[in-house]
């Protein structure tokens, strides 16, 4: 099933979907990319709220979130034994 949105609606999804790449907390720290706050920040906050109004899910991005700032030497666990 489909639902119609109006130009204003798809208007709003997508500057709300802006401001969420902009605002994507780190793996890394937990800082909001944008403003450094303690993610979720205010402004991600309110972005998300227009996509629950709606209905709709926003678009994530592999990797937006910089999981690779993750300071971990391994997430092997050793129960197997090596090749």
């Amino acid at each position: 099933m489909s639902v119609y949105l109006s130009a204003v609606a798809r208007e709003e999804l997508r500057a709300a979907q802006a401001r969420l790449d902009e605002h994507t907390p780190s793996s890394g720290d937990g800082n909001c990319s944008g403003c450094g706050e303690a993610g979720p920040c205010a402004v991600r906050r309110a972005a998300l709220r227009v996509f629950g109004r709606y209905g709709c899910l926003p678009r994530r991005w592999p990797g937006a979130s910089r999981p690779d700032l993750i300071n971990s030497a391994s997430s092997w666990s050793g129960w197997l034994p090596s090749a």
